[in-house]
């Protein structure tokens, strides 16, 4: 047990309890006086249950979750299908299995499971015997789930693949010409989707990002009264539970998507640095895991994993500040979920395995 403990990176321990502890009093405030009231409690049980996850992958070789990085995708790829086809329905998506009285969103579990196989894949072998068809395979494995979750409907979840799609090959020297190929890919793959996969909602979150004053009292309200929120904290913030447009509930889904603008509302611009600085030295400590990992493979999982937390976060607060359409990304540590919440501990547990495999080096 205590060689678990060793295992652990303090320097990214106490960020993520620090960003824990943020995270907490937010969803107390987001909570109060609503049927939401325990949500914090809750959430809290989901943390220590990750940070249990966390600490027992610290202390196990990470070698080991590479090796089944195949099994795990192709299991992760049958959990999609039969998402779609025995999956819990809420809001008009089918995302979620229910299991003991919970929901589990397998697409959050994912997102991790490929970017270990496909790092796996590209780092088993020097840069220079990696052939086109070795990357045209390793965007296959990503595009497949990306296409899976995008029926069921959720745009935000896919979105999040990107990293794995972009930084792995980029990693790999890939030349200009293959990441201008890319490029045009990703523009006529965009349009193709504008017009034969995009559901009229999602189009409509687009226009209104475009023109948020379009439909104040429909679509575009959240992201207006979420732009309220944050600009009424001023630079100290209302203070804890003080909060206008949190307390008097004009803020919708202020538990999960938009969690982010209660803090904002209530600690103001100080309080936001606060939390943007420790998701910097969060993405610093993931990256300097990188920067020690003893293969190309270990390297490539937590640059993509960097990549990961930090779209949530530029998605995240982008969409709260109306900088970016609303694509219904969590903020890591801030929103509530049970699935997303474990599978960014089970992500870290593998990073500070890898770390801790450096140092015992």
């Amino acid at each position: 047990m205590k060689e678990r403990f060793r295992a652990l990176d303090p320097r990214l321990l106490w960020v993520v309890l620090a960003l824990i502890g943020l995270g907490t009093l937010t969803l107390f405030s987001a909570g109060r006086n609503t049927p939401q009231s325990g949500i914090w409690l809750k959430q809290s049980l989901w943390n220590l249950m990750g940070l249990g996850i966390m600490a027992a992958l610290a202390g196990a070789d990470p070698r080991r979750f590479f090796r089944k990085g195949f099994p795990a995708y192709l299991v992760g790829l049958l959990a999609l299908l039969a998402v779609l086809v025995v999956g819990r329905r809420i809001g008009g998506s089918t995302r979620w299995f229910m299991v003991l009285g919970q929901t589990f969103q397998p697409s959050e579990l994912m997102k991790w499971v490929t970017l270990l196989y496909v790092s796996q894949r590209l780092g088993s072998r020097p840069p220079d015997q990696v052939t086109r068809l070795d990357l045209l395979g390793a965007v296959g494995l990503v595009v497949f789930p990306m296409l899976l979750i995008q029926r069921q409907p959720d745009l935000g979840m896919a979105l999040s693949f990107l990293p794995i799609l972009l930084l792995i090959p980029l990693m790999k020297g890939v030349r200009a010409r293959w990441i201008a190929a890319l490029v045009v890919f990703v523009l006529l793959g965009g349009a193709a989707a504008w017009n034969f996969a995009l559901k009229p909602y999602q189009k409509q979150r687009v226009m209104i990002f475009l023109d948020p004053s379009s439909d104040l009292q429909g679509k575009g309200y959240q992201v207006n009264q979420s732009r309220i929120a944050i600009g009424s904290g001023g630079l100290i913030g209302k203070g804890f539970t003080s909060g206008s447009q949190t307390q008097l509930n004009f803020l919708p889904v202020k538990t999960t998507d938009f969690a982010f603008s209660v803090w904002a509302e209530e600690r103001g611009f100080f309080g936001v640095l606060i939390a943007l600085a420790l998701f910097g030295l969060l993405l610093d400590r993931i990256l300097a895991a990188a920067r020690v990992a003893l293969s190309a493979t270990e390297a490539y999982f937590c640059a993509g994993a960097a990549g990961i937390f930090a779209l949530h976060l530029l998605v995240n607060v982008g969409m709260v500040a109306g900088a970016l359409p609303n694509k219904g990304m969590v903020l890591p540590f801030f929103s509530a979920g049970g699935s997303s919440t474990l599978s960014f501990f089970l992500a870290l547990g593998i990073i500070m395995g890898i770390q801790h495999r450096a140092r015992l080096k």
